[in-house]
């Protein structure tokens, strides 16, 4: 198996996320299960009552049945015989499922602590032989026409002997059952605060690591994204804006200047003789003239005016909101300043072309002028600034 930090993200991903799923599927059955042990435990006591407190209603139902027999004669004593043995019947069943068919009918495991309490040897198996025996006595007795007389009084003593014995047991069921929900009942609490720092570590351990790496490949890529950006747009060597992102914006200047109803200016601009800084000093030393050079044409210039390397020794300037005479002056400050400080110490000149435009014309006539007056500059001599307004 690969080691964690040599697997991709997105399988990182995938194991982390399925080890949150499967920690919050452990407490969703643990959580079910303790639940329906809970709720058995109540179904199970409720059974019990319920076949308990009917074997209360039928063992005195039997002594009612019995006394009113003895008060009736001919057929209504024979109805009344009838429905005793009836309720025999039920008994039986009644004294069956809680002695003899409680881990069938309750559904109670073998050995469970009810079952062994419901087997128990505390005299009640006898105690309902001996209730069962009397009544049937007596309803031989009754049958044969006879009375129930005192032994009816002896059937009352048994049956209240077979319902304390009885009542017992339910409270000791009761109590066992009401235990083991107080027990449940915990080791739900218990589960509960477990889910809740499963559900804390979950975040912590797997889910917070893993939002932090994506965010941080996140920003990785954001800042690999824009330095290929500042890469493809920005010359290698001076960190101008190259040619490709010149004529990207210099679009978007001539729509804003067309927009704005405002002027905008170019200052073209050329080194003087830059082959012979590169023949005498090299091409390193050529290299740093021309990163100084850009340096002063940023600092020359405002925020809001951009420089262009356009190619060899050529750059440019756009001023947005300036005129041609506006744009004249900073070239010529510029050109005073190039001209009376060394770059990288070697003594050198630039020619400046100036024109300026309102948007109502293409880019390229517009570069076109400001190229011709750079020129101009050069065939006058070097070293100088010249202007070519726009043909009105």
């Amino acid at each position: 198996m690969k080691p964690l930090a040599r697997m991709t993200l997105h399988t990182q991903l995938t194991l982390r996320y399925s080890l949150a799923l499967g920690i919050v599927a452990l407490l969703t059955l643990t959580s079910y299960w303790l639940m329906d042990n809970a709720m058995s435990t109540q179904v199970l006591g409720a059974k019990l009552l319920n076949v308990a407190g009917r074997q209360r209603m039928l063992c005195q139902r039997v002594d009612v049945l019995i006394m009113r027999a003895e008060a009736e004669v001919g057929a209504g004593r024979q109805a009344k015989l009838k429905e005793l043995g009836e309720a025999f019947q039920e008994l039986a069943q009644g004294h069956d499922l809680l002695l003899h068919g409680s881990v069938k009918f309750l559904g109670l495991a073998e050995e469970s602590q009810a079952q062994r309490l419901l087997q128990a040897d505390d005299g009640a198996e006898a105690l309902y032989h001996d209730f069962v025996a009397r009544a049937t006595e007596l309803r031989a007795a009754l049958d044969r026409g006879g009375a129930a007389g005192r032994s009816r009084q002896d059937l009352s003593r048994s049956g209240d002997a077979l319902l304390e014995r009885l009542d017992r047991r339910m409270d000791a069921l009761q109590k066992l059952g009401e235990s083991t929900l107080r027990r449940l009942t915990g080791l739900i609490l218990v589960l509960s605060g477990a889910a809740l720092a499963a559900l804390v570590l979950t975040g912590l351990l797997v889910f917070r690591p893993m939002v932090s790496k994506v965010v941080r490949d996140r920003e990785q890529l954001v800042s690999l994204n824009r330095s290929l950006e500042t890469q493809a747009s920005t010359d290698k060597l001076t960190g101008a804006y190259n040619r490709r992102t010149w004529d990207v914006e210099i679009r978007r200047e001539f729509s804003k200047a067309r927009r704005q109803e405002n002027s905008l200016c170019l200052v073209m601009a050329d080194l003087d003789h830059f082959k012979r800084v590169n023949d005498e000093h090299g091409h390193q030393r050529g290299d740093r003239v021309l990163q100084e050079f850009t340096e002063r044409l940023r600092q020359a210039v405002r925020a809001s005016d951009t420089v262009y390397r356009l190619g060899g020794e050529e750059f440019a300037v756009l001023l947005p909101g300036t005129d041609i005479e506006q744009g004249r002056v900073a070239a010529e400050k510029l050109r005073v300043h190039v001209a009376n400080t060394a770059l990288d110490g070697v003594p050198i000149t630039a020619s400046f072309g100036v024109t300026e435009t309102d948007g109502n014309e293409s880019p390229d006539e517009f570069f076109r002028r400001a190229d011709q007056a750079m020129y101009a500059a050069k065939a006058g001599g070097r070293n100088r600034v010249e202007i070519a307004a726009k043909d009105v």
